[in-house]
C-alpha cells in the first residue's frame, strides 16, 4: 500500500495544487500588484499543466500538449466542413516547420487520433483529418475549454469580460512577441556559429 503523500505548505498534497486565495491587492501599489500577477500566472500554468495531465490520463488519451494542439488545428480546419487542411498549413497554424509537422502528423496517425489521404483533385496535395479517436478527443478538450471560459467569465458584466479579453489578449501578445524575440536570438547565434570556422 502507497504511503499517504505530504501535505505541502499550502495544505494541499504534494504534486496538487491548491486554490490560491483571493487576496485584496493595492493595485496602486505597482510592486504588490506586478508581483500578484507574477504569482497567479505561475500558479495558473502549473494548474492547467497538472489538469491537462490528469485528464488525458483518467481519459485514457496518450497524446502530449503539442499533440493535442495538432488535433484542435485539424479539427477546428476540417470538422463538420467541406474543408481540408494540408501538413504546410498545420505548420503555419502552429507555428513551426514543415518537417515538424510531418513528424507530428505521423505520430497521430500511428497512434490513430489523425488521417492522411491525397487530395483527389491534385496527387501532391496531402489532406489531414481526424479519425473517430481524433473527434473524440477534439470534443472533449472543446469541452473543457466552453466550462474553463463559463467559470471564469460567469457573473461579469459586459464591460468586466471586455476588459478580460483585453487583458489576456495583451497576455497573449507579450509572449508572442517574447517568442519571436527568442527566435530571432536563436537565428542570429545559429548564424554566428555557423559562419565561423
Amino acid at each position: 500500500m502507497a504511503a499517504p503523500q505530504e501535505r505541502g505548505a499550502s495544505g494541499a498534497r504534494d504534486g496538487a495544487t491548491a486554490p490560491t486565495p483571493a487576496r485584496d491587492i493595492d493595485v496602486s501599489d505597482g510592486y504588490a500588484f506586478m508581483s500578484e500577477i507574477s504569482s497567479l500566472l505561475g500558479s495558473t500554468y502549473e494548474s492547467i499543466d497538472q489538469l491537462e495531465e490528469l485528464t488525458r490520463r483518467a481519459q485514457g488519451i496518450d497524446l502530449t500538449v503539442a499533440e493535442l494542439n495538432l488535433v484542435e488545428v485539424v479539427g477546428r480546419a476540417t470538422l463538420h466542413k467541406d474543408a481540408t487542411i494540408t501538413v504546410s498549413e498545420v505548420a503555419r497554424a502552429l507555428d513551426i516547420r514543415v518537417p515538424s509537422a510531418t513528424a507530428a502528423v505521423n505520430r497521430l496517425v500511428r497512434k490513430g487520433y489523425v488521417r492522411k489521404r491525397r487530395d483527389p483533385r491534385d496527387a501532391r496535395r496531402v489532406n489531414v483529418g481526424l479519425t473517430r479517436d481524433g473527434e473524440k478527443v477534439l470534443r472533449l478538450h472543446v469541452v473543457f475549454n466552453q466550462r474553463m471560459a463559463e467559470e471564469v467569465s460567469g457573473g461579469l458584466s459586459l464591460d468586466e469580460r471586455r476588459v478580460l479579453l483585453d487583458g489576456i489578449r495583451r497576455l497573449e501578445q507579450f509572449y508572442a512577441k517574447a517568442q519571436q524575440k527568442q527566435r530571432d536570438y536563436l537565428r542570429r547565434t545559429a548564424g554566428q556559429k555557423g559562419g565561423r570556422s
